[in-house]
């Protein structure tokens, strides 16, 4: 990535806390992890009728082994009339979120040209499809024909303080996430069970510019988790902090059961060091 600083939005606001030590997540490798874990996004093609305009369609898609993802289509569709004058396209992949929280979701816009999958690999790439997509019943049907997005350009951003430009060869070696299926549970368990140890372990790890009253997990990963932070006012009567903070783990996860270990480990360290 050319990285993530030229989001003006990064200049200023909170600080964040980083552990001495911890390893961050790539952008390639977090924009890898959230294409593999959606189905769908937006496909953007340059329209015949009306003739040069940006036109949007809903697509699903499977992945290629290098992340380029293969999309069913059928000859009927307007996109793949669009497609066969002008191959250049842009497919937009999103997280979810509801109205106006999704500007602070993540995406990736993926840029490139499609071509048809030649007919030696085009039973392969349907069933790689269909093994993302079993109920695609219509993906026999003559007029349906899988077509790869070869990527040339790659916009991530994470959210608010967070965006930039990937590189199309890092994105192809990166691995997705194995923690990321299951990454939801482990938040939500973590805030609503164990909030006080999160503020153990920011108070052993992290050397935040103030007292730290509440710590809320807001992701998690393999090399380690976020924290959103509400610091006590600095005078009586003010209003509370805000600051954000990263702690690692002691290993590399290889999966989301793995979470459970790696956090009882970082707990009695932190309670050992207080």
């Amino acid at each position: 990535m050319t990285d993530t600083s030229d989001d003006p939005h990064s200049r200023g606001g909170p600080p964040t806390y980083v552990q001495v030590g911890a390893v961050t997540p790539t952008p390639a490798e977090r924009a890898r992890t959230l294409v593999a874990g959606m189905v769908d996004g937006t496909l953007s093609t340059l329209a015949l009728d009306p003739e040069g305009y940006p036109f949007g369609s809903i697509v699903t898609y499977a992945l290629a082994d290098d992340g380029a993802p293969l999309v069913l289509m059928s000859t009927l569709a307007e996109h793949t009339r669009n497609l066969a004058a002008d191959p250049r396209a842009s497919l937009l992949v999103a997280q979810g979120g509801a109205g106006a929280g999704r500007l602070a979701a993540a995406r990736v816009t993926l840029v490139g040209t499609f071509t048809e999958v030649d007919a030696a690999a085009q039973e392969a790439a349907t069933t790689r499809y269909l093994d993302v997509h079993p109920g695609a019943f219509w993906a026999r049907f003559p007029d349906f024909v899988v077509h790869r997005l070869d990527i040339e350009a790659i916009r991530f951003v994470r959210g608010f303080g967070e965006m930039g430009w990937v590189e199309p060869h890092a994105f192809a070696a990166a691995e997705p996430d194995p923690v990321a299926p299951g990454e939801l549970g482990i938040v939500s368990h973590m805030n609503d069970d164990h909030a006080a140890s999160l503020v153990t372990m920011v108070d052993a790890f992290l050397p935040v510019d103030g007292e730290v009253v509440a710590a809320t997990m807001t992701s998690c990963d393999r090399y380690g988790f976020e924290v959103q932070l509400t610091l006590a006012p600095t005078q009586p009567g003010g209003d509370a902090g805000l600051a954000f903070g990263r702690i690692g783990f002691e290993q590399v996860l290889g999966s989301a059961a793995d979470a459970r270990h790696a956090m009882v480990a970082l707990l009695r360290a932190a309670e050992a060091a207080g």
